[in-house]
């Protein structure tokens, strides 16, 4: 996973709170998972509202995330996991469409408490 900082943890809190009611306490299910990351990817501008991927948002991104944790990894361009997106036979559901790319990327991982 790369990205855990505070930054991407506001944008998910914020998703979270447009999505489901404050006044009850939620219990997410795995249905849930594709617009949560659809929601942070859009608030990020990596994607868009129709489902396109900003793969210079996406590369600021990473290389955002791999400067706080300090390892040397190889460069990941998302190219592939565009691609993939793209290919898949939901590509009109901007949520689907958001899953397979973050699934790819590895970018974002919901974590089920």
């Amino acid at each position: 996973m790369y990205a855990h900082e505070k930054m991407s943890d506001i944008v998910a809190e914020q998703c979270l709170n447009e999505m489901f009611s404050k006044s009850r306490r939620v219990e997410f299910q795995e249905s849930d998972e594709p617009c949560i990351i659809y929601c942070v990817l859009r608030k990020l501008g990596i994607m868009n509202s129709i489902g396109q991927i900003n793969i210079d948002v996406y590369r600021k991104r990473v290389q955002q995330a791999h400067q706080l944790d300090g390892r040397a990894v190889i460069n990941d361009n998302g190219s592939a996991c565009i691609e993939s997106a793209e290919a898949t036979q939901h590509k009109q559901d901007v949520c689907k469409k958001a899953k397979v790319f973050n699934d790819c990327t590895h970018l974002y991982k919901i974590l089920f408490k």
